[in-house]
């Protein structure tokens, strides 16, 4: 009888600094020594870590947690705003055209943005966002076609390398719920 997927979290106090592994049928536990000894680890069925956002350590997965109770499901707050922003396909082998759009986001986090498109890009595509001088690399996370009334798709982005920072969210952008 084989068990189900499991991931183990553990601290960033732990030897391999905080890390996420994935336990297969019937192995127990990680390879990681643990050490310093007592540092904290959880093991978690693998549809609890996906729930959780796919945590990386146990901090995370406690933060995610802090936030649930709390009521809140969203790591960053949105704003709403019209903010022209360039987003640029990352050539693959799939796809090896660099296409580029200027385009605008109609909702901005600190952790993503949601963006009209008329490029051809399907759900964890990667492409290059720019607003500013930010630029980070984004996956795309979900595509609606046709949802703006312009012919144009809306998607939702989250931001690989780094947060937006809070400066470049305009004083006057609504908070969204």
């Amino acid at each position: 009888m084989s068990q189900e997927t499991r991931v183990e979290l553990h601290s960033r106090e732990c030897s391999c600094r905080g890390g996420a592994w994935v336990l297969l049928e019937r192995t127990q536990q990680s390879p990681c020594s643990g050490e310093p000894s007592g540092a904290e680890r959880e093991i978690l069925e693998l549809p609890e870590w996906r729930q959780a956002g796919k945590p990386a350590n146990l901090e995370e997965y406690q933060e995610a947690q802090e936030r649930v109770n709390s009521g809140e499901r969203r790591e960053f707050r949105r704003f709403e705003v019209s903010l022209a922003v360039r987003i640029e396909r990352i050539a693959n082998w799939r796809n090896p055209s660099g296409q580029v759009e200027e385009t605008v986001a109609d909702v901005i986090a600190a952790g993503g943005a949601l963006v009209r498109s008329r490029m051809a890009v399907d759900k964890g595509e990667l492409i290059r966002f720019r607003l500013g001088s930010y630029e980070t690399r984004a996956e795309v996370m979900y595509a609606s076609a046709g949802a703006t009334g312009d012919g144009a798709q809306r998607l939702g982005l989250k931001f690989l390398d780094a947060p937006l920072p809070d400066e470049l969210i305009p004083p006057d952008a609504r908070p969204l719920p």
